[in-house]
């Protein structure tokens, strides 16, 4: 069954009204029976809802909601991804794999060795991003949408992410024996909030005092084994990784709780 997400105030009172981009995709794209057919419906909140398209007024298709229930819950660990920026292709990319290994907030940057340096904020390309993760969400059944926020330098990003419980940087300068494993989400054993950041570098990789200002920054280095990946190849490898270690977690972080 299709999946949409909307904005919550576009459900009031049991009746749920499309915005036009949808409404278009209802009955152009999919060719749904906007009289007949069924969609869920997502709210960003968590929940979703099963509805019944009732029929169009103007341009919008319009339904109402048969039922509600919590959506699946997102991963164990909120993983972020903070990720250098780079052609075009590759950032998209990563946000549409890294969605659907279900990635909470992405951060990208520009450091010294970025391809791309401009940190203008590109609302044409931003929209892009968004869609593409909310298509990503919707096809891999997350009841939530990741937060995709704007480009900074490189150290603007580490005072960002100085919430998360775990900071990673993986570096190809890194001893083999920091490689990912178990050890690695000891921190997050019996932690309040379960966070961790996963910070990538860029094609040309980080420079020697970039990882030194990451480590001021309570990041720790981490090793993906003898070989050096690329840079899109390493945020999903990398997000895959600890995603499958977070979720191990779970079992436990629960024999530890009071």
């Amino acid at each position: 069954m299709e999946r949409f997400f909307i904005n919550p105030d576009q459900i009031v009172e049991g009746g749920v009204t499309f915005p036009e981009d949808l409404s278009r995709q209802i009955r152009k794209v999919l060719r749904l029976d906007p009289k007949k057919d069924a969609v869920i419906v997502l709210d960003n909140t968590g929940w979703e809802y099963l509805v019944q398209l009732d029929g169009t007024v103007g341009n919008l298709v319009t339904g109402h909601i048969m039922n509600k229930q919590e959506g699946r819950e997102e991963p164990f660990v909120r993983l972020s991804l903070a990720y250098s920026l780079a052609r075009r292709e590759k950032i998209e990319w990563i946000v549409q794999k890294g969605t659907e290994l279900g990635i909470s907030k992405f951060y990208p940057y520009s450091s010294s060795r970025s391809l791309v340096q401009d940190l203008k904020t590109n609302r044409a390309r931003q929209d892009r991003l968004e869609s593409i993760a909310r298509e990503a969400s919707e096809q891999s059944l997350r009841a939530k949408l990741p937060v995709l926020l704007p480009v900074t330098s490189y150290e603007e990003m580490l005072k960002q992410t100085k919430y998360h419980e775990l900071k990673l940087i993986a570096w190809e300068g890194t001893a083999i024996v920091q490689q990912l494993g178990h050890e690695t989400m000891q921190p997050l054993v019996g932690s309040s909030h379960k966070t961790a950041v996963l910070l990538i570098g860029p094609e040309g990789g980080f420079s020697a005092e970039e990882v030194m200002l990451a480590e001021k920054y309570g990041f720790q280095q981490i090793s993906f084994g003898n070989s050096i990946l690329r840079m899109e190849t390493a945020c999903i490898a990398g997000s895959a990784i600890l995603r499958n270690l977070g979720d191990s977690l779970r079992k436990q972080d629960r024999s530890v709780q009071p």
